[in-house]
């Protein structure tokens, strides 16, 4: 039986989803989609499940196993291949690793290659095109291991007439357990690690209490009486969406609160869809429901290539557009060779037909391992050349530098008194920085003196005054720090801002670098927090290179829009900047 009422909850589910990945700033906690898409799988698939179980005392895991590999794999397989041959013509910066994405997705251990990698789903500098497949792994990961705890629970009881209410009664208890292990695990990562987020946000086990919550919901659905259908999908909707607004990714209350919500919201909203047998269903709602997961599968790479061939709204229209169409044809064209029925409901010659299938998905799957590998090897070969010219034109540049570096030395000598001379002389200067310095960082060491970088991927500005704790601790912490971090994905910056300035000890100078970052609206959010404080405190020096970043687009040119690698007028901006903000530090006061 057809339950009417759940195409609208995964509709919703995928428009947040899309949305959140087309307008981030706009949505910031559109990923709550995800949670929605979760629970109702967990619903469904426990909802079926129990009506075999029920019937027969058993699961047919081989069945089960088939039915879920050929719904899956073979749409996945085409987004794949589709998305490896229109790398072809795009920036190698979206090769890089290619293959391990390539595998991570096609084995349904994407948000394994996340966690291993220690990644951030804001915090990347460039787009990964395979990304939104943790989320099918994770759920794969669910299909793969719940009818086997069912099929466990069933072994426990003899199969009299007690069977039903007793397996019910037990995996009740199983489903309420679970959940609340998932639920207290993801908060107490979140409340004692600062860098948990990451790590919760992709693990199977925190993320799979919203398949427990809608297993839950599938043992009792049936003894709810009509509630009033209109009234309630609105509200619960509406309050789906206002969390939508209200959280992000890197707001704890989202994984506190945030995510226990949007699974309970969806629960009721399936429960009151079941109890209204006679819903009036809208037909283009029941259509988007149907092409869903070709929505899913297909938007995000073509949202990314579009978006990397045109700038701002332009792209997400023709993301749209061909969202849509490889949508199509994939539901239309390239899904009814897997089914065993075609289009106008007549079965197949199942010989024949799977015959072709297998070599037809057997020559997709050989000619994307081929793309794969030659698009990673290109991306490596090219990443190895730029490097080697890089290089040797940084070691060439060098010496015109230090040239430039000693009559700049000379001038100030003349210029300032003996004492300041002697204080800039003996200054140990701490440079904490992220991706972004990793370019430069041995040109600025090699020009400034007593000037240490320590700069790390995907580095959070929250994790700077445990840093800073450290380095004091080891005694390597200089009397100057410069902050130059806030592009990847952050908690508040003001309050992670503060707490450096509490961390720091007395008697240190600080210089806030502002951070450019044109994937977002500016001024940046961290940029404007380091303004403000750089005004409240007279220990704090402001390095605006945003403003500087804006002013000259050139720096960026061909880049992510994040990263200056390579291009030598932005390495030499940064320097003279950050030589000119260490004298105005060092003029200034220290922290009292």
């Amino acid at each position: 039986m057809r339950i009417k009422g759940l195409d609208y909850i995964r509709v919703l589910g995928i428009f947040l989803v899309v949305a959140y990945h087309f307008f981030p700033n706009f949505i910031p906690g559109g990923f709550l989609g995800v949670n929605i898409l979760f629970v109702l799988s967990g619903f469904l698939i426990t909802y079926h499940l129990l009506k075999e179980i029920y019937k027969n005392k058993e699961i047919d895991i081989k069945k089960f196993y088939y039915k879920r590999f050929v719904r899956i794999f073979p749409p996945l397989l085409l987004m794949v291949f589709i998305t490896s041959l229109l790398c072809f013509f795009i920036n190698k910066d979206y090769s890089v690793r290619f293959l391990d994405q390539f595998i991570s997705a096609l084995s349904f251990n994407y948000n394994i290659f996340e966690l291993v990698r220690g990644g951030s789903y804001e915090g990347g500098f460039v787009k990964q095109l395979f990304m939104p497949t943790w989320s099918l792994a994770i759920e794969v990961h669910f299909y793969l291991l719940w009818p086997l705890v069912l099929t466990l629970l069933i072994n426990t009881f003899d199969k009299d007439r007690n069977f039903k209410e007793k397996f019910s009664s037990l995996l009740m208890k199983v489903c309420i357990f679970l959940y609340l292990l998932s639920y207290f695990l993801m908060v107490y990562l979140v409340k004692n690690y600062n860098n948990a987020i990451a790590f919760v946000y992709f693990f199977d086990f925190t993320r799979m209490g919203s398949f427990l919550m809608g297993a839950f919901a599938a043992l009792f659905v049936g003894k709810i009486r009509k509630l009033p259908y209109k009234t309630l999908t609105a509200l619960f909707s509406l309050a789906l969406i206002g969390l939508s607004f209200i959280l992000s990714y890197s707001n704890e209350l989202t994984y506190k609160f945030g995510f226990i919500l949007a699974d309970l919201f969806t629960v009721l909203m399936i429960i009151v869809s079941y109890s209204n047998k006679n819903i009036r269903e809208y037909k283009f709602i029941n259509k988007l429901s149907m092409y869903s997961y070709g929505i899913f599968l297909f938007h995000w790479p073509s949202f990314v290539i579009c978006t990397s061939i045109l700038n701002n709204y332009w792209g997400i229209i023709l993301s749209i557009f061909v969202t849509g169409i490889l949508t199509l044809v994939n539901f239309h064209l390239f899904e009814p060779l897997f089914k065993e029925k075609n289009t106008s409901g007549k079965k197949k010659n199942s010989r024949l037909s799977n015959a072709i299938s297998q070599i037809f998905i057997g020559l997709i799957f050989v000619s994307s391992i081929a793309m794969a590998y030659i698009l990673n090897e290109n991306a490596n070969n090219m990443v190895k050349i730029e490097k080697t010219i890089f290089e040797k034109s940084i070691k060439q540049d060098i010496d015109k530098m230090k040239m430039d570096k000693n009559l700049l030395d000379m001038a100030i000598k003349k210029a300032e008194n003996k004492d300041y001379a002697a204080k800039k002389e003996n200054v140990m200067i701490n440079v904490l920085g992220d991706s972004v310095l990793l370019g430069n960082r041995d040109m600025l060491q090699e020009n400034i003196k007593n000037l240490h970088v320590n700069a790390e991927g995907s580095r959070p500005i929250d994790s700077a005054s445990d840093l800073i704790k450290q380095m004091k601790k080891d005694g390597n912490l200089g009397s100057l720090v410069v902050i130059a971090l806030g592009t990847n994905a952050i908690k508040d910056p003001k309050e992670s801002l503060e707490e450096i300035i509490k961390t720091v000890p007395k008697k240190t100078r600080l210089i806030f670098v502002t951070c450019y970052d044109n994937r977002y609206d500016q001024p940046h959010r961290v940029s404007v927090a380091m303004r403000d404080l750089s005004k409240k405190y007279d220990f704090i020096t402001l390095m605006d290179w945003e403003k500087e970043g804006m002013a000259h687009p050139e720096y960026y040119s061909g880049t992510d829009g994040v990263h200056f690698y390579g291009k030598l007028n932005a390495y030499d901006a940064y320097l003279k900047m950050l030589e000119k903000s260490i004298d105005q530090s060092l003029k200034a006061k220290a922290k009292k």
